[in-house]
């Protein structure tokens, strides 16, 4: 994975018709916090030895690395929110809902997938209310 900056995963989201979602932004808050350690390790190192300066670059790749990945992240999970049609957080439950009234109440009779798609709107609902704290 290559450098990205938000003017390319903009770019990238309004090409592909992808929206911005709450998902999305759980990710989003994660590549920002590997970008804040980031800086600090820069800021830090900055009036240091140049060994101290090389050492500390493992950790400025890897978290760098890490925010890239991220932001990888919130593309791929706005890719499955447009290919699925709704969004794991704003339209969790009105899909669970949906399920209820198909399975009449019988979630357990859910197919694998559309479980998985009910664990991942939880997932992501309570991570997005974690981040909100």
């Amino acid at each position: 994975m290559s450098y990205m900056d938000y003017n390319q995963f903009q770019a990238i989201m309004a090409e592909n018709g992808y929206q911005k979602s709450k998902a999305v932004d759980v990710y989003l808050n994660k590549a920002m916090h590997y970008h804040r350690l980031a800086q600090k390790i820069v800021a830090n190192t900055q009036d240091k030895e140049p060994v101290v300066k090389l050492k500390m670059e493992k950790f400025i790749k890897k978290y760098d690395k890490e925010r890239v990945e991220a932001v990888w992240d919130a593309i791929n999970v706005a890719k499955l929110e447009k290919y699925q049609g709704w969004k794991f957080i704003e339209d969790g439950d009105e899909f669970i809902l949906q399920l209820q009234i198909k399975y009449q109440g019988k979630l357990k009779e859910a197919t694998e997938f559309e479980q998985k798609q009910v664990e991942l709107s939880t997932l992501y609902e309570q991570a997005y209310k974690e981040i909100r704290q």
